[in-house]
């Protein structure tokens, strides 16, 4: 009979589990990053998109860092979080303190897939990842990154849409957002949500 009632129990917990990570899923698949966010920004850096198959090379570390209005920083690992790689791989930051000095290789080799590349100062790829992307208006691509946390009863998640576009000067803009919140089993409460962008220097086209 306790075997019976362990075993029902241990069922119950399971289907709980399941349906919360499936309640999460639907959630945060249906987030999108705000279409009034990404035209006022591709209106002020008159943005235009990556081209198919042409290979371009950024900074690693951003010329503005957000929520800072001075930009007469030096390069330096205090700021390894804010570097373009970890979008790719989040929190990167944690494993290479000296990505700050990389550069990024970004191909678009097909209309849904963006290839990057990790070069540091000698010019070795470190890391290389291809990504999934869709179109979004202005002419940004995008794609997201997801982190759920199980925890039976409490549940959190972090979806953050990151897109890509190019501003007037070649740079790469970087739009993101955002969108964090948690569930009692299936019922959701108290989320937040915020918005960044980043700016990275182009810094030459080349053969990586």
């Amino acid at each position: 009979m306790k075997e019976i009632k362990k075993h029902k129990n241990t069922v119950r917990i399971l289907t709980m589990v399941l349906f919360s990570m499936l309640f999460m899923f639907f959630y945060s698949s249906c987030t999108s990053i705000s279409p009034k966010y990404l035209t006022q920004i591709a209106d002020r850096d008159s943005v235009s998109s990556v081209r198919l198959k042409e290979l371009y090379i950024f900074d690693n570390f951003p010329q503005k860092i957000p929520g800072w209005n001075d930009g007469n920083w030096e390069k330096n690992m205090a700021y390894n979080k804010y570097c373009l790689w970890n979008y790719i791989e989040p929190n990167y930051y944690k494993i290479d303190s000296l990505q700050y000095l990389y550069k990024i290789s970004l191909q678009l080799t097909k209309r849904n897939k963006i290839h990057f590349k990790l070069i540091d100062t000698v010019g070795n790829v470190v890391r290389e990842k291809t990504r999934k992307v869709k179109p979004e208006l202005k002419n940004f691509v995008s794609f997201r990154n997801t982190d759920v946390d199980i925890y039976v009863l409490v549940n959190r998640f972090l979806t953050e849409t990151v897109c890509f576009a190019l501003d007037k000067n070649g740079d790469l803009v970087v739009p993101n957002e955002y969108t964090g919140g948690g569930f009692l089993v299936l019922f959701p409460f108290a989320g937040a949500q915020e918005n960044e962008v980043s700016t990275y220097r182009c810094m030459d086209h080349g053969s990586y």
